[in-house]
This record gives structure tokens, C-alpha cells and sequence, in this order.
């Protein structure tokens, strides 16, 4: 057993090596060889050629699951009107917020759009923090492109880390008019219960802590968004080495 398991895991890694992704039929067939070879499990050479082609195909099919969704090209930059729900804690910055998006249907007709995006909607009414929270229905006209990062060596992966919370798509509102409205005050979901509490008790602590220097220190602990947390604390939590400890 130990054998197969150091094998399977050395097929992912052999995935993880290859230049382009193998297409689906051929993992699928890779897969059913390593079914098959699993009647001769007693020899090590079979046990471990098996291992290593389950390995291979379960990391290449979960790739191709990853990536299936991508935003088609002839989206991109163009206006789409979706309906959907608010998936996350709303980040606040100026001139607007940022949030994730859950798309349970696009309304305009031929247009493909992935089931998770992110969001970013500007102006000085979307930046009011009584205009959304997590949980709401929205119909909203949005302009999407693909993920992009920064290809900088030893940097943030933007792009993949986007990839890791399912995101196949950003951009941002539309300033639409009447088009942009809340349909709902609340989608059933135990993820969207979640980011409502924490949306409130984030709210709760921000307003008791008022103009308080730590005060997004605190909502960091609590409900563990750091967006709040300024770029001179986290210098001073680098020099006395605890960055960790509010990461954690």
C-alpha cells in the first residue's frame, strides 16, 4: 500500500511537469490501464506503474475540472447583464468595493460567464457600506476579462490564486442605472450565513472602534479579514516578527 501511494503521488508530480495538459480522452485512458493493471496488485513493478498512471490521470482530470469554465474570449470586454448572489465580506476601498459574485444566470442572450467572479464596482455610492452584503440577490450589468497576474519572478500569483477559490473571471459594475438593483435581501446557503455574520460583526467592532488605530487589528482576530490592517502596522509586525501570528 505504501508503494502505491508513494507512486500515485510521483504521477501527480509527473503532471505537474508536463508542458501542456493531456487532453481527457487520454487521461481517461490512462486511468482505465491503472484500473486494470490492478489485477496483478501482487507484482511491485505493476503496483507501481498502476500507482503512477492513477496518479497522473487524477491530477490532469482535476485540472481540466479547474479549468473548464474559463470566461469564453469573445466575453471578454464586453457588457453582460447576470443575476446572482453576493458571495463574500465586501472590501472597501476608495472609490468603491470589491466582492465575489455566485452567477446563477446570465441574461443576455449567447453569453457564457463562469459561476464564480470577482467584482469591483466604483463610485462614490457603490464605496457606502449600506449598499451590499453577503447573501443579497442582485441583477447587475458587468465587463469581464480573464484572470491575469503578474509574471514578476518570486511574486504573488495573482492569477493562481484566484484559480485556488474557483475564479475564472473578474471586472467590474457597470454604471448601469435602473439596471443594477437588488433583487433579494437574502440567498439560502450556509457559506452566505457565514459571511453575513461575519459582514455584522465587522460592523459591530468598526463602529464600537471608531477611529481607533487597531481597530482593523481587531477585526483581523475576530473574523480574520486583515484588508483593514495598515501597510505601517504589518511593517511593525514584520520587525517584531509576528506576522504569522495575525495571518493565523
Amino acid at each position: 500500500m505504501r508503494l502505491a501511494i508513494l507512486a500515485f503521488a510521483a504521477g501527480a508530480a509527473w503532471m505537474q511537469l508536463q508542458a501542456a495538459l493531456p487532453s481527457a480522452p487520454n487521461l481517461l485512458v490512462c486511468a482505465l490501464a491503472a484500473v486494470l493493471a490492478c489485477r496483478w496488485r501482487d507484482r511491485a513493478p505493476t503496483v507501481i506503474c498502476a500507482g503512477a498512471l492513477l496518479g497522473f490521470a487524477w491530477a490532469g482530470l482535476t485540472a481540466h475540472l479547474a479549468l473548464h469554465n474559463a470566461l469564453p474570449h469573445r466575453d471578454e470586454g464586453r457588457d453582460i447583464t447576470v443575476i446572482g448572489a453576493i458571495a463574500s465580506l465586501p472590501h472597501r476601498f476608495d472609490g468603491g468595493v470589491r466582492f465575489h459574485f455566485d452567477v446563477a444566470h446570465t441574461e443576455t442572450r449567447g453569453a457564457t460567464v463562469p459561476p464564480r467572479i470577482v467584482l469591483s464596482w466604483y463610485g462614490a455610492a457603490a464605496a457606502d457600506p449600506a449598499l451590499i452584503h453577503p447573501g443579497e440577490r442582485w441583477r447587475l450589468v458587468v465587463r469581464l476579462q480573464r484572470p491575469h497576474g503578474n509574471a514578476n519572478p518570486h511574486g504573488f500569483d495573482y492569477e493562481a490564486w484566484l484559480l485556488e477559490q474557483g475564479v475564472r473571471a473578474t471586472g467590474y459594475v457597470r454604471p448601469a442605472g435602473s439596471r443594477n438593483e437588488r433583487l433579494d435581501d437574502w440567498t439560502p446557503g450556509a457559506g452566505y450565513a457565514i459571511e453575513r455574520a461575519r459582514g455584522y460583526l465587522r460592523t459591530r467592532i468598526l463602529a464600537i472602534l471608531d477611529g481607533e488605530p487597531y481597530a482593523g487589528v481587531i477585526v483581523a482576530l475576530v473574523i480574520g479579514d486583515q484588508r483593514g490592517i495598515d501597510q505601517d502596522d504589518w511593517d511593525v509586525f514584520n520587525r517584531t516578527g509576528i506576522s504569522h501570528l495575525v495571518s493565523i
